[in-house]
């Protein structure tokens, strides 16, 4: 167990971990939706017949119910996936601010902010 660790309550590659795994979920989540869009498709395009006597007679009313029937899995899985992109993007930002925060306190000399202060003092 490395020093950081012991002084935090959190482990670095659990977080690490929820964020490739949330990736992953993601891309599936895309990969499911358009799969379901694409049978959508083909279900429709072979039964179009029957399909196209069960639709409304106005133009308009036609663009409704196909866009109901399209945009359901579409908008679920893009949904997910930008989620889960922005959970797995957002832990790795955080990850960055703790890392950089812990790397400006360690390279920080205590010595030189004490003789820069004597300087000030002797100048006025």
């Amino acid at each position: 167990m490395s020093k950081k660790e012991s002084t935090t309550f959190h482990n670095e590659d659990a977080i690490f971990r929820i964020a490739m795994w949330s990736n992953i979920v993601s891309w599936i989540a895309l990969a499911l939706s358009l799969f379901t869009f694409g049978n959508t498709m083909y279900s429709i395009i072979s039964n179009w017949e029957m399909v196209s006597q069960s639709l409304p007679p106005a133009f308009f009313e036609k663009i409704a119910a196909f866009a109901g029937v399209f945009a359901e899995p579409i908008t679920g899985g893009v949904f997910a996936f930008l989620v889960l992109r922005g959970l797995s993007q957002g832990l790795y930002l955080l990850m960055d601010f703790y890392m950089d925060e812990d790397d400006d306190y360690e390279d920080y000399d205590y010595d030189d902010d004490e003789d820069e202060d004597e300087t000030e003092v002797e100048n006025d």
